[in-house]
């Protein structure tokens, strides 16, 4: 199976993220799961997993690791 190299599809689209989707993005690189970020927010995982949702498409990544891959190029 040939791996495509990770490519920033939205270079800058942090900005687009609210601040509580920011804190999900810290969380995440920081290596938390849905229900210990669930925890830490005060938040149910279901709204853990709509926040991952919306900051995917904000972002134009797909998965969680795509994700610090993104943040820890800015």
């Amino acid at each position: 199976m040939k791996r495509r190299p990770f490519q920033v599809t939205r270079p800058g689209a942090l900005a687009l993220l609210t601040n509580r989707e920011y804190d999900v993005v810290r969380l995440v690189a920081e290596g938390m799961k849905n229900d210990e970020i669930s925890r830490h927010l005060k938040v149910t995982e279901h709204t853990v997993r709509n926040y991952l949702s919306h900051i995917f498409d904000k972002l134009g990544t797909s998965s969680r690791v795509e994700l610090v891959l993104y943040t820890l190029r800015r």
